[in-house]
């Protein structure tokens, strides 16, 4: 059985969020006791929007290092809708996306998750050149000031958003995503979930992506939507899915990307322990 380090949000934890820094040392120590071996460093827990993220920042890191639980990953902050139409919104993302590999830097992440910020377009408007091409632009200027900071960057492969016409997002297939990683020269995250609903066999979306796989996003749907719901409540077919991480040959954390969210206080402490067992039993699978 492969034995991976195990990593998720701290969001998994029902904890109160008033103050942040109490709730990053609660989550962490929350995850040490369900047996997490490392954690997700979600962005969002910062405000980055301007200056004074930087002491929640180094406190994190100093509980992290006593309790035990490495940031081994982090997710970077994506476009929200409509922000590539407005300059200004664009500019102000810009600007909190670039503060946010400063923080990677603090947190001392392995590698940071970008997302390659592209649409979903009718078949008919969609061009493959000219979504590589505005990609490129974009992410760029990125992964040169993550290459100053000393942050691996990785990007990560997209899903479509459901539509009544015939549609394509570029990057939802791994020879697009492997375009965009490999001029920028930087690696890959997989989301089971993503490749799921864009139609991927995940073993051979694995396999096409070989060493470029540095992170993972463990969640599962019905093909339908972005569910982020627990392995095996929805229809990926997981052995197919580990064994494509034997053939990409990963040794990166066995990280979970999930809407935890929905489920009561009083069910948070099965719900973990479903993810640990989960995990457990993916990971026999990889071979």
């Amino acid at each position: 059985m492969k034995e991976l380090k195990i990593s998720t949000g701290l969001g998994i934890h029902a904890l109160p969020k008033e103050n942040i820094s109490d709730f990053i040392r609660a989550a962490l120590q929350a995850h040490k006791d369900a047996g997490f071996e490392a954690a997700d460093f979600g962005m969002g827990l910062l405000d980055l929007s301007a200056d004074g993220w930087q002491p929640i920042a180094e406190q994190a890191v100093i509980d992290s290092k006593e309790i035990g639980i490495p940031f081994s990953v982090c997710h970077l902050p994506f476009m929200p809708t409509g922000v590539l139409k407005d300059s200004e919104q664009f500019q102000r993302f810009n600007e909190k996306l670039m503060r946010s590999l400063e923080a990677a830097v603090v947190v001392g992440s392995e590698y940071a998750v970008l997302h390659p910020n592209t649409t979903t377009l009718p078949i008919k408007q969609y061009s493959r050149k000219e979504q590589f091409d505005q990609v490129m632009e974009h992410l760029s200027p990125v992964v040169e000031r993550a290459n100053q900071l000393g942050v691996s960057v990785v990007v990560e492969n997209m899903r479509l958003v459901p539509r009544m016409c015939p549609t394509h997002r570029f990057c939802q297939y791994p020879d697009e995503l492997c375009e965009v990683a490999d001029a920028l020269g930087i690696g890959v995250c997989w989301d089971f979930g993503h490749a799921n609903v864009s139609g991927v066999r995940q073993s051979e979306g694995l396999a096409y992506i070989g060493k470029r796989l540095k992170v993972i996003h463990v969640n599962d749907n019905v093909g339908v939507d972005d569910d982020h719901v627990l392995p095996f409540m929805g229809n990926i077919d997981w052995r197919d899915a580990m064994h494509g991480l034997a053939l990409a040959e990963f040794e990166g954390v066995f990280n979970f990307e999930l809407s935890a969210g929905k489920a009561p206080a009083a069910m948070r402490k099965t719900y973990i322990q479903y993810v640990i067992d989960s995990a457990n039993v993916l990971m026999s699978y990889i071979e």
